[in-house]
């Protein structure tokens, strides 16, 4: 969340200087799979993924824009695993996928706080198995995005009548609660006291 009620805190990029090898030439990446753990916010948390806007509130699957990948998404336990397949990228085109991925909390007022990490968990690659070919590889490559809750100003909008009445020229003395009891206060971070 940034500063400010109703404010929306800007996506992070999550990786950055991504290298993306097949190793032997003519070959293409076909797929890759990452995880997104300690989500507590549901359908507010979103990952930007090959130009598609992904929701990590619930299981999903869909197409990327930019290279049409099929993706699918399951989540359990504060984890959403995320599956990209059917890709014929080149080097250059995975490294900007994965440079791409962004993350957001969407919750403008009350997002909840806490690390969400981000782990490239698998990459895959156009080369086969055949004659003992590996086409796999198993990564372990996290990234950590922190979420701070911001304490946003309580607000004071009308008054249903007045607080105090007096001559002119006469000084009044006005409570907490008697603003409490007569104007429409909110404060969407607690409560107002």
């Amino acid at each position: 969340e940034a500063i400010g009620l109703g404010t929306q805190g800007a996506a992070v990029a999550v990786f950055s200087g991504a290298v993306v090898s097949t190793v032997e030439s003519g070959q293409t990446i076909s797929g890759l799979t990452f995880a997104v753990s300690g989500l507590v916010d549901g359908a507010n948390e979103v990952i930007v993924v090959d130009g598609r806007t992904i929701t990590l509130g619930g299981n999903s699957s869909g197409t990327t824009v930019t290279n049409g990948l099929a993706y699918s998404v399951t989540v359990s336990a504060g984890t959403a695993t995320i599956v990209l397949s059917g890709g014929t990228l080149g080097a250059s085109a995975a490294q900007a996928l994965v440079d791409g991925i962004t993350y957001q909390n969407t919750d403008t007022d009350n997002p909840s706080a806490g690390n969400r990490v981000v782990t490239l968990t698998q990459i895959s690659d156009s080369g086969g198995t055949a004659n003992g070919g590996t086409n796999t590889t198993a990564l372990a490559i996290g990234s950590t995005v922190a979420v701070s809750a911001v304490n946003d100003a309580p607000t004071l909008t009308t008054m249903t009548a007045p607080v105090a009445t007096v001559d002119e020229d006469t000084q009044a003395t006005v409570s907490l609660a008697s603003l409490l009891a007569q104007g429409n206060e909110a404060d969407v971070d607690g409560t107002v006291t």
